[in-house]
């Protein structure tokens, strides 16, 4: 089965998508009303919050803009909410230095009851590209769930997008983990989970990830979904830690980061979290390897669940980010071990710098052998780090 999709093309083929993908997506902050002036409102607020100039660089329209299609097969918008049309939009958003995105569905319909792209993969490419589309998410809604099916249908878009001669960041939306093996060879990015809308969902996501570490790699990423902030306003919210934990586990993990919360009005704990370049720095680190889990078991799925896990990546100066988290239901110490460094790679006799990546300044030299978060709050407390060799 792999090997037919990959015969298919390589890999989508687009230039794009070597980080993880960095921006705002309206669908946990809006669901489905959403308008042409929320969409430059979110465009406006990247720019005034200074966001744009730490890498987040996409707007992206999820469901509920479109309306029908007229007799030649092109889809247009709801006239009501964007009376201006989507180039309109597009170029609003261009105008501010930044990306333009938009979402259909491999299905014959969106999962909100907008026209599918099944059947119009072709046009919906060359209209998404007309208007200056710069990434397209693509749902899974009112389709088969034929795995083969799935992978021909996503393979028609890739190669409609890629027809089209325009740099198309493509996003598959399947929400399962057997879209990972072949994620490559179809888009930019894959959902490997259902959504995140609760800090359960969020663990379940992190667990899914786990085997999938070597499918990974600059072009193509695993995506556990959207982030979830903590600011009011928005349709899903996690508390501070939870939402800060999520952003740094990420990041770890080389996922795409598209903040799904009140982007209009982030407190300042998420504006804070989602401007922390030494964060962001781990998640688009060159090297692209995904991060892997170096101690704890699955926090949800199954029955013999960990109360916490330390995931480690790779990065290019051959450093090491690692972040400790706890989800046990009081304030724990959290510690690797020598078995916990050997899943590292490193040696008990070696020596680290560790740096604190939230409080900014260096720890000191410790031996390779056991290192303590210390005082991690409960359900969803902790720490990131980054351990240089000496």
């Amino acid at each position: 089965m792999v090997a037919l999709v990959v015969g298919l093309c390589e890999g989508v083929d687009n230039g794009v998508g070597r980080t993880p993908a960095m921006g705002y997506n309206t669908w946990n902050d809006f669901r489905c009303d959403i308008s042409e002036t929320d969409i430059k409102d979110a465009a406006d607020a990247i720019i005034r919050q200074g966001l744009d100039k730490v890498g987040y660089v996409y707007v992206n329209m999820d469901d509920c803009w479109a309306k029908g299609r007229y007799p030649n097969g092109t889809v247009y918008p709801d006239p009501t909410t964007f009376p201006n049309g989507i180039k309109h939009v597009a170029d609003y958003v261009h105008s501010k230095g930044l990306k333009f995105g938009i979402y259909s569905d491999r299905g014959t319909l969106t999962c909100a009851g907008r026209p599918g792209s099944e059947n119009y993969e072709k046009i919906d490419a060359q209209t998404y590209a007309s208007w200056g589309v710069d990434y397209l998410k693509e749902d899974s809604c009112y389709a088969s769930g034929d795995h083969q099916t799935a992978f021909t249908q996503y393979g028609l878009m890739r190669d409609a997008l890629n027809s089209t001669g325009r740099p198309i960041y493509f996003s598959l939306c399947g929400w399962n983990s057997w879209y990972s093996p072949v994620g490559w060879s179809l888009g930019n990015s894959w959902r490997i989970a259902g959504d995140c809308n609760t800090w359960p969902d969020v663990l379940n996501a992190i667990d899914t990830n786990v085997d999938l570490t070597k499918n990974a790699y600059p072009g193509g990423w695993n995506d556990p979904d959207m982030l979830i902030g903590s600011s009011e306003g928005s349709a899903v919210k996690l508390t501070p830690d939870q939402s800060r934990a999520m952003f740094s586990i990420w990041s770890v993990m080389a996922a795409p980061l598209l903040i799904g919360g009140n982007i209009r009005n982030l407190n300042a704990w998420d504006l804070q979290t989602y401007s922390n370049v030494e964060v962001i720095a781990v998640d688009q680190d060159t090297a692209g390897h995904q991060g892997i889990r170096v101690a704890g078991s699955n926090l949800i799925q199954g029955n013999n669940t960990s109360p916490f896990n330390i995931w480690a990546k790779l990065l290019q100066d051959g450093s090491h980010a690692v972040v400790f988290l706890n989800n046990a239901n009081s304030v724990q110490d959290v510690t690797c071990d020598s078995t916990c460094f050997a899943n590292i790679g490193l040696a008990p006799t070696m020596k680290f710098r560790a740096r604190d990546l939230w409080q900014h300044k260096d720890l000191g030299v410790f031996i390779a052998s056991s290192f303590t978060a210390k005082s991690l709050p409960p359900s969803g407390g902790h720490a990131l780090y980054r351990f240089i060799h000496q």
